[in-house]
């Protein structure tokens, strides 16, 4: 029996309980992450059995907001400089990965017969909801696509969580939270979150805002030196609102319509994040970064949750978000072009062959 029945309240205590629980056994066991991985496998299960629940999007955006900040305190001006200095570098694997998504989407149209143009936009790299929104107004089937990108997100996370236990070791404490938080700091960073989320509410062309507004102005106030310190109940709850956003998001409206093609688009998500990963290892050979900087640089996850994965493990924080954000415009400028004029070109293709 589906949980519509249960009283609302009833419902968001039995998800935000479930997904806290989960959250400190995980980090017991020392798992990256943890503080998101447990709420988002709470929110699946709860939203698979037709919990029908939804974070806000202010809320998320608060989350986000603290995620950006947390960023900030993680960030100092030799390593931007590093991270800066190599950038002709960057640019490249930005743009492999952009490539290799591209070529996942086509090996899965062919893996689960779905339309190319729809499972190029479901493989395109972050900025999720701007993707779905966008393919939506195009005429495209925005549904299948937000179940490419929602199962495309988990699977990364799951992925790049089991690989930092065997790269990294056990997690590290999220700097930046705990006992040097101040009211000062606490009201500042509040305050920074609520900016951001005004601006991407008000300014939705910029990317990401709800992220990067604060990630900017937080790092701008780190690097004059002011403390932004922020205490561990409201990383908690950042952490909290962000994987619950991911967990609920997968429906069982979402699995029925994909169910058929599901495994294969499962394989194709794999075949993904084995590609971005050899291009990791590759990057972190050439920029002389640690094996897991070099991989969460280039594997296609959302901005907020590669931040929290890298504060986690203990990765180089500038070079990581660096490469992320760059991509990520890269797919707000580029990514609709890229898909429907490929999608097109090979439609084309197809037609002429097919009259031959």
């Amino acid at each position: 029996m589906g949980l519509t029945r249960w009283p609302l309240g009833l419902r968001w205590l039995v998800v935000v309980s479930a997904g806290l629980l989960l959250g400190g056994v995980l980090g017991a066991l020392h798992l990256p992450a943890a503080a998101m991985v447990g709420p988002m496998i709470a929110g699946v299960g709860m939203a698979l059995m037709g919990g029908n629940l939804r974070v806000a999007a202010g809320v998320g955006q608060m989350g986000q907001g603290v995620a950006g900040c947390l960023i900030a305190l993680n960030l100092d001006a030799p390593a931007l400089s590093q991270t800066i200095a190599i950038w002709p570098v960057a640019l490249v694997f930005v743009a492999l990965t952009f490539a290799v998504a591209c070529l996942t989407g086509l090996v899965a149209s062919d893996w689960t017969g779905l339309d190319r143009e729809a499972t190029l936009w479901g493989f395109l790299p972050g900025m999720m909801s701007t993707v779905i929104a966008v393919a939506h107004e195009r005429g495209l089937d925005s549904r299948m696509i937000a179940l490419i990108q929602i199962l495309r997100l988990m699977l990364v996370i799951a992925a790049m969580v089991m690989v930092a236990m065997i790269v990294s070791g056990p997690a590290m404490p999220h700097t930046g939270s705990g006992a040097g938080a101040t009211l000062q700091s606490t009201a500042t960073a509040v305050l920074l979150c609520v900016v951001g989320t005004a601006v991407a509410r008000w300014l939705p062309v910029i990317p990401a805002a709800a992220s990067l507004v604060p990630l900017s102005l937080a790092t701008a106030l780190t690097l004059s030196g002011f403390d932004l310190s922020m205490p561990g109940w409201l990383v908690s709850l950042a952490f909290l609102a962000i994987g619950l956003q991911v967990g609920l998001r997968f429906t069982p409206e979402l699995l029925r319509r994909g169910v058929s093609a599901l495994p294969g688009l499962a394989a194709a998500c794999l075949l993904l994040i084995l590609l971005c990963g050899v291009t990791g290892v590759a990057l972190s050979w050439i920029a002389g970064v640690s094996l897991m900087s070099g991989m969460l640089a280039t594997v296609p996850g959302s901005i907020d949750s590669i931040a929290i994965l890298a504060i986690g493990t203990g990765a180089d924080v500038a070079f990581v978000m660096t490469l992320q954000t760059v991509r990520l415009f890269a797919v707000v400028i580029f990514g609709p072009l890229i898909a429907t004029g490929l999608a097109r070109m090979l439609r084309r293709h197809g037609e002429r062959r097919g009259r031959m």
